[in-house]
């Protein structure tokens, strides 16, 4: 019996105190990992909301395609929110085909339009038009976030009818 009496452990508080300091530290550091993955996943669809609803094809004249020069003119405006346009990704729709065609292709990062803009775009579609006639056109934005570009979803269509 006097062996059970000098044996010693953690008393019960203490080890309440243990449980609640290994809980929270490991909170903070799950916290700390996890929330800055999800800011930045949230800053990024944000962005590309924001560009895909400022982003669009004017239908104010200029947005044609000239069959017998084989060029598509496009008038695209920028709305007034801030995003950093990393390219303009033109999608071409001819006889059920789609081809993609960067503006960046033809034309200088300087050129696309800033903030309240609207700038007119002419692109060369002999290869597309061998094909057949254009029916109409997308856009969709590619936003240059940090370090890396990402692709957003079409922001505007517009069917298209000869210069």
């Amino acid at each position: 019996m006097n062996n059970k009496m000098n044996k010693k452990g953690i008393s019960a508080v203490v080890a309440t105190v243990l449980i609640i300091l290994i809980t929270v530290a490991a909170i903070t550091i799950v916290w700390a990992a996890i929330i800055p993955m999800i800011n930045n996943q949230l800053d990024q669809g944000t962005l590309c909301l924001d560009a895909v609803s400022q982003l669009s094809i004017m239908d104010e004249g200029w947005t044609c395609v000239d069959t017998p020069n084989n060029e598509l003119s496009l008038q695209i405006k920028k709305g007034p929110k801030n995003f950093e346009l990393a390219d303009i990704q033109v999608l071409i729709s001819s006889g059920g085909n789609v081809e993609s065609v960067s503006l960046l292709d033809t034309y200088t990062l300087a050129d696309l339009p800033g903030s309240n803009e609207e700038k007119v775009f002419v692109l060369d579609v002999t290869a597309i038009l061998a094909a057949g006639t254009i029916d109409s056109v997308r856009i969709a934005p590619i936003l240059k976030i940090g370090n890396t570009e990402e692709s957003c979803s079409v922001s505007s269509t517009k069917t298209l009818l000869e210069c």
